[in-house]
């Protein structure tokens, strides 16, 4: 009896991630090959930023904005114990007070109801934009900045920066001070952050479709940023933050890269290891 070898995807799935200033995309699947054997192909597809170029022109249009797209990913080990992290880390929500089972760590937010994201800016610029519902703010800081004791709020000291949404405007805070923004209610804020330049930009993020999205700025910060900046989340009670994926180029052009990678190999493994298997 003779049987021909086939490879049946059991499972495939992707990733993007932003590690030590690098994109990382990845593609994984995973075979059976005539029942009985799994084979598992994997990618990793590697891009580095352009180099920081000084003094360029603020981008202010959402079509420029987004060449600096970062991919973030909220790391638990900062949450709050009131915050709730899902959606492969990209989720953060407070929808009653229900203590999670974190353990305790020195890295932890002790009272803030407060996350911050793994990935930090050193020497480029970054942007990423939040879906929310409630009241939140989102914000960036000081990698260094205190977590247990004293103002640890976002805004509420010189390390920290945030916006968010007060009920009938929006608010900016820095430093325990804060500004009013008459600006209509919009369920997406965006930050764009110049770490060497000392920028930071937050924007509302308007409109349905991909392609009839634009921004309207909020308010700018021009500092002196010293350190390594961190995006931060605040989360007050039933409200949540969802960091947005990016739709367009770069992640389709990844994605069909990898998948002509993983067909060639697929190809190339059929016919060098299982041309036919005779029983």
């Amino acid at each position: 009896m003779v049987l021909i070898a086939s490879m049946m995807p059991l499972e495939t799935y992707s990733r993007v991630g932003w590690t030590g200033g690098v994109i990382q995309t990845g593609l994984s699947h995973q075979y059976t090959i005539n029942g009985f054997h799994t084979l598992s192909l994997s990618l990793l597809i590697t891009e580095v930023p352009p180099v920081y170029e000084p003094n360029i022109h603020d981008p202010t249009t959402r079509a420029d904005l987004m060449k600096y797209w970062i991919p973030l990913s909220l790391d638990d080990k900062t949450a709050q114990k009131l915050l709730w992290i899902s959606e492969s880390n990209l989720k953060v929500s407070r929808m009653s007070e229900e203590v999670c089972p974190y353990p305790m760590r020195p890295e932890r937010y002790e009272h803030s109801p407060q996350v911050l994201c793994k990935e930090g800016l050193l020497g480029q610029r970054g942007y990423w934009e939040v879906d929310y519902g409630g009241w939140v703010v989102i914000g960036a800081v000081y990698e260094s900045m205190g977590r247990k004791e004293g103002p640890c709020g976002l805004g509420e000291n010189e390390s920290s920066w945030g916006a968010g949404w007060a009920g009938s405007c929006y608010q900016v805070w820095h430093n325990g001070e804060n500004v009013e923004v008459g600006l209509p209610l919009c369920n997406t804020m965006s930050i764009y952050l110049d770490q060497p330049a000392g920028i930071i930009k937050f924007f509302i993020v308007e409109g349905e479709g991909e392609a009839e999205k634009a921004v309207r700025l909020i308010h700018k910060f021009k500092t002196d940023l010293k350190e390594k900046i961190l995006p931060c989340f605040w989360v007050g009670s039933k409200s949540f933050c969802w960091i947005r994926k990016k739709e367009g180029q770069l992640y389709t052009y990844y994605h069909s890269t990898s998948q002509s990678f993983i067909g060639k190999v697929e190809a190339c493994f059929m016919e060098t290891w299982c041309p036919s298997l005779t029983i």
